[in-house]
């Protein structure tokens, strides 16, 4: 049997793109024109742990019920720790929720697989494939903690 290769992450732009990409995306999320690509995207709205200062940021998620599924490798994710309170602009609607930062391996496991099953080219954002059984590939799932990735679980109120 042939083994396919570990996908290769997708790159992220520099972060100029996103200091212009994510406001633009923001001011959308939070308008009548939001249905262009809401579906996909949310606006998360927190509060750094220790600088007090208000972050907005539009990511992509998933939807199960009135739980929320988010990936992410940046250093934003340490404000969520510890049950965090976020509100995210869903749909047009402000929401409120908690957030769970999932790092340890089988929880990573059974959130990126949901994640990737439900948006398959969530796999090429975080170099994770998927075996025969529908779970990441163990080498995948390491490479994917070590650069720092985790999944965020936002529990609606």
């Amino acid at each position: 049997m042939i083994e396919t290769p570990p996908p290769q992450a997708w790159r992220r732009p520099p972060a100029a793109v996103y200091k212009v990409l994510n406001p633009l995306l923001g001011l959308i999320l939070r308008s009548p024109l939001h249905g262009l690509i809401s579906k996909r995207l949310l606006l998360l709205e927190f509060t750094g742990r220790r600088s007090g200062q208000s972050y907005r940021l539009p990511i992509a998620y998933v939807r199960h019920g009135e739980t929320l599924l988010l990936g992410t490798e940046s250093r934003w994710k340490a404000n969520l720790r510890g049950g965090a309170r976020v509100s995210v602009i869903l749909g047009g609607r402000q929401r409120e929720g908690r957030a769970i930062v999932i790092d340890d391996a089988s929880g990573m496991a059974d959130a990126l697989a949901e994640m990737i099953r439900a948006m398959p080219q969530y796999a090429k954002i975080v170099g994770v494939r998927l075996d025969a059984t529908g779970r990441p590939y163990p080498d995948d799932l390491e490479r994917a903690r070590q650069q720092g990735s985790v999944v965020i679980r936002i529990e609606l109120a």
